[in-house]
Parts: C-alpha cells; structure tokens; sequence
C-alpha cells in the first residue's frame, strides 16, 4: 500500500529512472546530451516526415508515407547508436548525412515510378508554388549527392580533428 502513497514527482521520476536504465541511456542524462539528442531528433525527423508525408498526399501514394518511415526508424538508430558510442559530433553527423543522402537517392527512385500522380498532384493542390523541380527525381538526385558529399566531408573533419595535436 506504501506505494499508492507516491507523490506525483518521486512516481514520474521513478519512471523515468527506470526507462533510462532499461533503454541503457545512462550516459546521456545531462543536459548537453539531451540537448543532443532533442536537436538531432527534430532537425532529422520533421523534415523527412513532412517530405513523406506531403508527397504522399499530393501523390495520393502511400509509398512516400512507408520511405519516410522507414528513413525515420533509422535515422532515429543510427542516432542513438553514434551517441551511446561517444562519437564526435562531425563523425556523427556524416554517418546520419550519408543515411540521408542515401534517403534521398529511394526518394528519387520513388519520384520516378511515381512521377505523372505526384506532378498532377502537386499542380492540383499547390497550383501557385509549383515548380517543375519540385516532383523531379533529378533534384532529388543531386540533394542526395550534396549531402553525401557533405557526409563524406564530415568524415575527413573527424580525421583531421583526430589528428591533430
């Protein structure tokens, strides 16, 4: 019975002590980390979310919904897992540049088998702000080959920050 007597802070602090120990989060509970983690989830999350999702209304395909799911789930472990690791931050941020850029190349794949839907689409529902580069698989082509070669940039940072004394 002692523990229906619990106060509302000790209960959510309990449980969230617990979930820390269970998910093996223990080296992440100061604020930087946090921070971290926060930044990286939004600033990967909510622009492949609402890519996948925007297409895939203006498509009426359910195809972009399931990539930015998909691209999602790992993005969110390759985070994780670079973070419980203790990479450094421009090492961290290739690999999660080069799952992007590599993203982005499945979504060019889907623009293309999906192209005539998403244009018609796009022109019906956004007929003021549509741009023929906008449902091209070619834009989405080269953003992935930026953003490979930032990742491939990041990398050689994180070596040369290695090195140096």
């Amino acid at each position: 019975m002692a523990w229906f007597r619990m106060s509302w802070r000790s209960e959510q602090a309990a449980l969230a002590a617990w979930t820390r120990g269970m998910l093996g989060w223990t080296g992440y509970e100061d604020r930087r980390g946090m921070k971290g983690w926060y930044a990286g989830l939004l600033g990967g999350l909510l622009p492949i979310l609402l890519l996948g999702f925007g297409y895939s209304a203006l498509a009426d395909r359910t195809a972009f919904v399931l990539w930015a799911l998909g691209l999602a789930v790992a993005w969110v472990l390759v985070l994780r897992q670079g973070m419980e690791a203790g990479l450094r931050r421009p090492l961290l941020a290739g690999w999660l540049l080069l799952l992007l850029a590599a993203g982005l190349a499945g979504f060019a794949w889907l623009e293309s088998r999906h192209h005539e839907s998403l244009d018609l689409g796009f022109r019906a529902v956004l007929p003021g702000i549509y741009r023929p580069a906008f449902t091209s698989p070619r834009s989405a082509g080269v953003a992935a080959g930026l953003l490979g070669a930032a990742g491939l940039a990041g990398f050689g940072l994180a070596y040369l920050k290695r090195e140096a004394p």
